[in-house]
């Protein structure tokens, strides 16, 4: 029963140091007031998201 107890604890301790880098890489993204937004990625390069009845409908990378 100490075993279980003790997974418990370190399974709780990991979920407790993965809530805030979680949150901390979590992106905010603007309101789409527009209809093409254009973004910084998750590396920093440019994304071109088009908006559709003010929901971010879909992202890609921009080019020709």
């Amino acid at each position: 029963m100490k075993t279980v107890g003790w997974i418990l604890a370190v399974l709780f301790g990991f979920a407790l140091l993965l809530v805030p880098l979680m949150a901390s890489r979590a992106q905010r993204w603007p309101d789409c007031k527009g209809h093409v937004v254009m973004l910084r990625g998750p590396h920093g390069e440019p994304i071109e998201c088009v908006c559709a009845e003010g929901v971010m409908a879909t992202c890609f990378t921009p080019g020709p």
